[in-house]
């Protein structure tokens, strides 16, 4: 008997005792949940994919304070255009959350202390440029809200300010892109979960006919989804792009878990009465679906601890490990009350129906089975099969994975966090434009920050020319803008002798330029690169530069450092991808160490890992087949398929084991088990990937892409669970009685988990 046992059926004897009790106390949790949820925040943008860093932070608050841009395209010098900008400017200017709006009106005022009714005089302020460009500088230590604060101000005062026909004012800029984003996040959160139930509703309908009450597996899933909503509230996990992705992936192992539940309790009604069903139901599956959620969790929990400077990720992993505890409870505090309530109003009570040990499956099965149909009629005579030739099976197996392996090295990387995006955001759109239109193209900006005393000195301006000539050299910078530059284009072509004289130049220039060098007492180098770097020349070009800043050798006293959303946010990313053989590893130790621990024996431990070892290697050929890239979500999946894929596996086993306790040989056993849990597992996957296929809806790539990727790996976990496991038993099961001498009752591996 599992230690698990007890607890288990001590729990059922408490809820068939007390149903509406344990009802009640389930609608308090979700009462305090709602008011958690109120507390849950939005993050979107490099924000969610850059870490805490105090140089990162520095240089945001002096350089980089998310600026609101609003791109003027169209006739500038006509006096309608430009009191059109001066009523923006003004508008703007009394925002609270703005601390300075730069535009062209400024210097015609500065000129006329009006705006002229004259092109002419227009022209002789600002020139005759074809665009110009609004900037709105935030406070310091603006929130995300509050950028969106200022985005939505910035949308109502262009239509406030009457441009003229013709005229074509686009906001944008980090803030408007992240604005939108978040928008879209949360309308993509709640039209991924729709779907995912809408999926799941039809699985249910279909593939659990005959079942009674087989939707109310989705009513303690979605209790669950609000407890965890709830949770992330208190615990202060936002919701980003990656957390929207947990909810369809809860919809599916929640139902899987309540299924379970569902099913097993029913089936133990057909022999018992209700007080009895529960608590016999509990003690027999309880263990076996406690340690798949066991499992699952840990699989996110590997993606955690690899990628803790990652915030996205963490907030992805800790969604994920809270949603799967919280709807695994709800499988026990919600469905199980509500169908004991129906059981006594059906008059259950007292009544039993005769079952035998051929139609009625042992305890120890996780999943509902089917004797007989079309699916148990086609595992068998293949369980007997790849039983029967193991050698060849896990062969043709081991080579498949071998070159799904070799495969896997040559696939594309999705690591710019801009491309987690949807492409045809209106934001993202206008950002392209603005950058084409100002000549940043799809360039990357790398930001040299540079701290310390005396940044003004004549010293530290020749360091920074010294600078710009060591990075020059390298082969992927197009352009180096140092403040050292700006101070020789001010004082025609010389650097003053002294820093007073500095100053005097610096003086002179005008404080939209001179802020973009200087601020703060703090200076920024910009490198500007190649355009269409790929992510990994990318990352050597940030290196290389990072090279040239120690090379230079700045004057004692002052410290320059590379960083940037570019520098902070692709490194994190790429090395997510580049790390997932580690998050695999470390998902494949902790499960191992957790059936370890429940079986306390290593071939129980170790055979329902080998199909999943099979199935990281296949994931490759998948992937390059579909031309799916590697993208840091889809990086952590091996360790996830360890979780998930697990269950199904020691499902499998368990009956494998069982049959051999009843003297079956091994062959047999697997014949057996195949059979009668074979087609069971393949009907509860087949609900599951209908749960995970609303994420191929997504209209962010990379949830999309991780969508398609899971569907396509959980289909593989069963295609290995029911091909590979069985030789694999056969081979640890002869091999561990070959080493012992013989299959006796002191050395077989117990059927039961810490057995007595």
């Amino acid at each position: 008997m599992s230690r698990l046992e007890p607890p288990f059926r001590a729990v059922g004897r408490q809820i068939q005792a007390r149903p509406v009790a344990t009802l009640l106390f389930a609608v308090l949790l979700v009462g305090a949940a709602v008011v958690g949820a109120t507390g849950l925040q939005t993050v979107s943008g490099t924000a969610a994919f850059t870490p805490a860093d105090r140089t990162y932070a520095a240089y945001q608050d002096d350089f980089q304070r998310g600026s609101l841009v609003v791109l003027i395209r169209g006739d500038v010098t006509d006096p309608a255009t430009m009191r059109a900008i001066d009523r923006f400017d003004r508008r703007m200017s009394d925002v609270r959350e703005v601390t300075d709006v730069v535009t062209p009106a400024d210097e015609v005022r500065a000129r006329y202390g009006y705006v002229p009714g004259s092109s002419a005089r227009i022209e002789a302020a600002v020139g005759t440029p074809e665009s110009t460009i609004i900037t709105i500088v935030p406070t310091t230590d603006t929130s995300q809200a509050e950028e969106t604060v200022i985005y939505d101000a910035a949308v109502e005062a262009v239509a406030w300010a009457s441009f003229p026909a013709g005229v074509d004012p686009v906001v944008t800029g980090s803030p408007a892109f992240t604005a939108q984003l978040t928008r879209v996040i949360q309308e993509s959160t709640r039209t991924l979960l729709g779907l995912a139930v809408g999926l799941m509703v039809v699985a249910l309908l279909v593939l659990f006919r005959g079942v009674p009450l087989r939707l109310l597996p989705i009513v303690a899933v979605f209790v669950g989804i609000v407890y965890t909503l709830g949770a992330m509230g208190y615990l202060g996990v936002p919701n980003s792009t990656l957390t929207s992705a947990v909810f369809p992936i809860l919809v599916g192992l929640g139902i899987d878990y309540s299924v379970q539940f569902h099913q097993r309790y029913t089936e133990e009604l057909e022999s018992a009465p209700p007080r009895e069903a529960l608590p016999r139901a509990l003690a027999g599956i309880g263990p076996a679906v406690t340690v798949a959620m066991l499992a699952a969790a840990l699989g996110f929990a590997a993606t955690w601890l690899t990628t803790s400077e990652s915030p996205a990720f963490v907030w992805f992993a800790q969604a994920s490990i809270v949603g799967v505890l919280l709807t695994f409870a709800t499988a026990i505090l919600v469905l199980l009350p509500l169908l004991t309530l129906y059981a006594r109003r059906q008059g259950s009570s007292g009544s039993t129906k005769e079952s035998t040990a051929n139609d009625r499956p042992p305890r120890a099965d996780a999943r509902p089975e089917t004797d007989d149909g079309l699916i148990a009629s086609l595992l068998g005579p293949l369980a007997v099969t790849t039983a029967s030739n193991p050698a060849a099976v896990l062969l043709v197996a081991g080579l498949l994975m071998t070159g799904g392996l070799y495969a896997s090295e040559d696939l594309d990387v999705l690591a710019d966090s801009e491309e987690f995006s949807p492409p045809d955001l209106p934001a993202r759109l206008d950002l392209d434009a603005f950058r084409a239109e100002t000549g940043g193209g799809s360039d990357v900006r790398f930001s040299v920050y540079v701290s310390g005393s005396d940044l003004t000195h004549p010293t530290t301006l020749r360091w920074m020319e010294e600078f710009d000539a060591a990075a020059t050299g390298i082969d992927e910078v197009r352009d180096v803008q140092t403040p050292a530059e700006a101070v020789r284009r001010a004082n025609g072509g010389e650097l003053p002798r002294t820093e007073a004289g500095v100053e005097r130049v610096l003086d002179r220039v005008p404080d939209e330029q001179r802020v973009q060098f200087y601020n703060d007492g703090a200076a920024r180098i910009v490198v500007v690169s190649e355009r269409d770097l790929s992510t990994e020349r990318l990352l050597a070009f940030g290196e290389n530069v990072q090279e040239a800043v120690a090379l230079s050798r700045p004057p004692p006293g002052v410290e320059a450092e590379l960083t940037g959303d570019a520098v902070l946010s692709q490194r994190l990313t790429y090395g997510q991808v580049t790390s997932r053989d580690r998050i695999t590893g470390l998902g494949l130790a902790f499960v191992f160490g957790l059936l370890l621990v429940y079986y306390r024996h290593p071939v129980k431990a170790t055979a329902p890992l080998v199909p999943m070892l099979f199935v990281v290697g296949w994931q490759g050929l998948f992937m390059a087949g579909f031309d799916v890239p590697v993208s840091p979500l889809g990086a952590s999946l091996g360790a996830l398929t360890v979780g998930i894929g697990a269950e199904y596996t020691v499902v499998v086993m368990e009956r494998y084991y069982e049959e051999r306790e009843r003297g079956a040989s091994p062959v047999e056993a697997a014949d057996v088990a195949s059979r009668r849990v074979g087609s069971a597992i393949t009907v509860s996957g087949l609900t599951t990937v209908f749960g995970f296929s609303a994420l191929v809806l997504s209209p962010f790539p990379i949830l999309s892409d991780f969508g398609y990727l899971t569907v396509g790996v959980i289909l593989l976990t069963l295609v290995a669970s029911v091909l590979t496991l069985p030789p694999t038993l056969v081979v640890l099961d002869e091999a561990w009685g070959a080493v012992h001498g013989r299959w006796g009752r002191d050395d077989r591996v117990n059927a039961s988990a810490g057995g007595d």
